[in-house]
C-alpha cells in the first residue's frame, strides 16, 4: 500500500463527482455514466497482486435493496466474465437480508476463486452482508467501514408501518409473558391480558420456532465456514477444534441482542478485530483506500442520478468491463 503526500490538498471526490456529472451532462448517456462511475480506471488500479474485483452496491433505504434471489443473476453474470480466478475481491455496501441468499453468494464467489476471497467494506455490510464477509478469508475495512449484528430480522407491521424487529426479541418476549403468566396463576390474578398477548401471531409457537431456527442458522454460518476460513488463516498455528471455538465464541458475539441492544449497531475495525475477525485496516490516506471510497462514492451518486421517484434503483452491479443497476 502507497501514501499519498498529506501536503496535497485534494477536492473533497463527492464534489468532484458532481462538478463530472454537470460537465457531462451533454454528453451521450453512456458516456455520461461512465464519466460517473470510471469503473474502467478505477478497478484495474485496485486488481493488484493477481486479483480481480467485483462490486455490489445497495441503495441503503430504496425498497429494493435487501440481499434476494434477484441478485444470484446478476452476481454470476459478474463472476461467468471474469470466470475462475486465482483471489478474488468483492466490494459490498448493503444493509443485508436474506441469509440463504447471502451464504449461496459465497458459495458462488469461493466457486469461482481458486486461492483467496476477500470482501472489502467501504461503507456498511449488515446482518446478512455481515454473514458474507464472514464467509471471506480477510475483510478490508476503513476508518467509515461497519459490519453489525447478525440476529436474523422479522417484518411486521406496527400500526399500518412495516418495521424489522429482531427475531431473538419474539423469542424473549415470548419467555417473559408465559413467565408472568406463571406467576398471575401462582397468585390468583386474572391472566386476561397476557392471554390476549400470548394470541398475537408473533407469539405463535411456530413463529417462535421459526425465530430460533434462524438464529440457529446464523450460528451454524459461522461455525461452519470460518474454521477453514478466516480463522485458519488469522490463526493458522491453531488447531481446527481451538478455531472451532473461537468460531463459536463469535457466533454468540454476533447474535447477542444483549450485548448491541440494537440490530443497527455499529461493528467497526477495531471491535472487529478484537471478535477475532481476520482485518485489513486501511489508513485513510491510503492511496488504495482512497481508490475504494472513490469507486463507492461515484456508485452512490450514480444510483441517486439514474433514479426518479416513480422509479427508484436499488442496487449497483459492477465489474471492470461493465455494469447493472437494478430497480
Amino acid at each position: 500500500m502507497t501514501n499519498v503526500d498529506p501536503k496535497i490538498q485534494k477536492e473533497p471526490i463527492l464534489q468532484q463527482v458532481l462538478k463530472e456529472i454537470g460537465e457531462a451532462n451533454q454528453n451521450a448517456d453512456r458516456i455520461r455514466n461512465e464519466s460517473i462511475l470510471k469503473y474502467t480506471t478505477l478497478i484495474p488500479q485496485l486488481e493488484k497482486d493477481n486479483r480481480k474485483l467485483i462490486v455490489y452496491i445497495a441503495r441503503v433505504g430504496s425498497p429494493n435493496s435487501s440481499i434476494s434471489s434477484d441478485d444470484i443473476a446478476p452476481f454470476g453474470s459478474m463472476l461467468t466474465t471474469i470466470g475462475k480466478v486465482e483471489n478474488l475481491d468483492l466490494m459490498i455496501h448493503s444493509p443485508g437480508g436474506n441469509g440463504v441468499v447471502a451464504e449461496k453468494i459465497v458459495d458462488m464467489c469461493r466457486n469461482h476463486c481458486k486461492k483467496h476471497f476477500r470482501v472489502i467494506v467501504p461503507n456498511m455490510a449488515k446482518s446478512a452482508a455481515t454473514l458474507i464477509a464472514l464467509g471471506a478469508n480477510e475483510i478490508v475495512m476503513g476508518y467509515s467501514s461497519e459490519l453489525g449484528p447478525i440476529d436474523p430480522q422479522k417484518i411486521i407491521n406496527v400500526g399500518g408501518v412495516l418495521q424489522q424487529i429482531s427475531a431473538q426479541s419474539f423469542i424473549q418476549a415470548r419467555k417473559k409473558l408465559l413467565s408472568g403468566l406463571q406467576e398471575l396463576k401462582k397468585k390468583g390474578y386474572d391472566t386476561t391480558g397476557i392471554l390476549q398477548q400470548l394470541a398475537f401471531s408473533s407469539m405463535d409457537p411456530a413463529f417462535i420456532l421459526e425465530c430460533e431456527r434462524e438464529i440457529e442458522f446464523a450460528k451454524d454460518f459461522v461455525k461452519k465456514r470460518m474454521p477453514d476460513g478466516m480463522l485458519k488463516d488469522k490463526f493458522p498455528s491453531l488447531s481446527l477444534t481451538q478455531r472451532t471455538r473461537k468460531a463459536s465464541n463469535i457466533a454468540r458475539n454476533l447474535t447477542s441482542t444483549n450485548k448491541r441492544f440494537i440490530h443497527g449497531r455499529m461493528i467497526g475495525p477495531a471491535e472487529c478485530n478484537t471478535i477475532g475477525l481476520n482485518i485489513n485496516e486501511l489508513k485513510q490516506d491510503d492511496s488504495d483506500w482512497e481508490k475504494i471510497f472513490e469507486l463507492y462514492v461515484r456508485a452512490e451518486v450514480f444510483i441517486m442520478v439514474n433514479s426518479k421517484p416513480e422509479n427508484q434503483a436499488s442496487k449497483l452491479f459492477i465489474d471492470s468491463h461493465t455494469h447493472l443497476l437494478a430497480f
